[in-house]
């Protein structure tokens, strides 16, 4: 089963395009088949470091409302990271809506996941906690605590609606932690417009520097596989269990 892995966060400055990189080279890193998809129109900060990224737009625009359809086709040959810009949720929601996504995916065999990346704060939360209870167990959701945020999450633990949330949608929601990546390590790489893979990190990068971004690296990418949401054997329909 294909799957469109939507990466979302609705607010600016929670960290999502780093998210969208690390998952990137994950895929690069073990091999994964995929296809990348920048629907950041305005600033494409994915497709700078990963040029084959597909353009998509998300448009209210009559003349403009079938540019995201070109994920759902491209979804059903491979799995598809889509890059999601911010403020995006209503013009997302009316593609998904009017097309019948849910529906005809099901229908075609593609499932869609939507990773939401949380800096801690309420804004950023309450947008996630819209958006599962919009789709309810329609759509699987990875709730993605960014540490680089905030690194004590705690507090959600007293939360009457994350508690309820959490025990409501228990089979199709996830929850992973998205680890420190130094501002200076980050900048390094960002500066030079480097891949997490590229040559010049090695040859360039300081020695302790290239083992905090090994370390960075190594950790998200556990937690992405903990998810089992890209071993192809293990790929859930909407409405099976999803362990957590």
């Amino acid at each position: 089963m294909a799957r469109i892995h939507l990466i979302d966060g609705e607010k600016g400055g929670v960290g999502k395009s780093l998210f969208v990189r690390v998952m990137v080279q994950y895929a690069i890193d073990k091999k994964l088949e995929h296809t990348l998809v920048d629907s950041d129109t305005t600033n494409q900060d994915v497709k700078r470091f990963y040029d084959y990224a597909v353009n998509a737009e998300f448009s209210e625009a009559v003349n403009k409302g079938d540019r995201a359809d070109i994920i759902f086709e491209l979804a059903r040959k491979t799995p598809v990271i889509v890059n999601l810009p911010a403020n995006i949720f209503p013009r997302v929601n009316n593609w998904i809506s009017r097309g019948k996504l849910l529906e005809v995916a099901d229908k075609y065999g593609v499932d869609i996941c939507k990773w939401f990346v949380c800096d801690g704060g309420f804004e950023s939360i309450d947008l996630f906690y819209q958006s599962i209870n919009l789709y309810k167990d329609k759509m699987l959701h990875v709730f993605v605590r960014n540490l680089g945020k905030t690194d004590d999450w705690s507090f959600l633990n007293d939360d009457t609606t994350y508690k309820d949330i959490t025990n409501k949608f228990k089979n199709t929601l996830k929850i992973i932690d998205f680890p420190l990546l130094y501002p200076g390590d980050r900048y390094f790489i960002d500066s030079k417009k480097l891949r997490f893979d590229a040559s010049e990190i090695e040859e360039t990068m300081p020695i302790i520097s290239q083992q905090r971004l090994s370390t960075f690296l190594e950790e998200s990418h556990q937690e992405i596989e903990n998810t089992q949401l890209w071993i192809k054997e293990k790929q859930p329909k909407k409405k099976d269990v999803v362990k957590s």
